[in-house]
């Protein structure tokens, strides 16, 4: 279940301590815009994804999603990066 997450400032918090042990999954780039960060990590539920502009801010995610299944997280993200591709940003190496 993914959510526009603009009203949810405790979900950081609630997340926060997760983001050291995740993984970069991708990075996009546009101009005036900051950076746009996927992350995953583990969540007792199963697993989580954030998309943010400021993975190490204290401002509520754009946008988060939990799934019980690796297949089904990658697919939701990989919809989400299409989108953002789409609508002219870019890739950014993350090495």
């Amino acid at each position: 279940m993914d959510r526009l997450n603009r009203s949810a400032p405790a979900l950081r918090g609630k997340f926060a301590d997760l983001i050291s042990d995740g993984l970069i999954l991708w990075r996009l780039s546009t101009t005036g815009q900051s950076d746009l960060w996927c992350l995953v990590f583990k969540h007792p539920n199963g697993l989580c994804f954030v998309l943010d502009d400021d993975p190490e801010g204290t401002q509520p995610y754009k946008v988060y999603g939990e799934h019980h299944d690796i297949v089904g997280l990658v697919n939701r993200t990989e919809a989400l990066k299409g989108v953002l591709l789409r609508c002219g940003w870019s890739d950014v190496d993350v090495e």
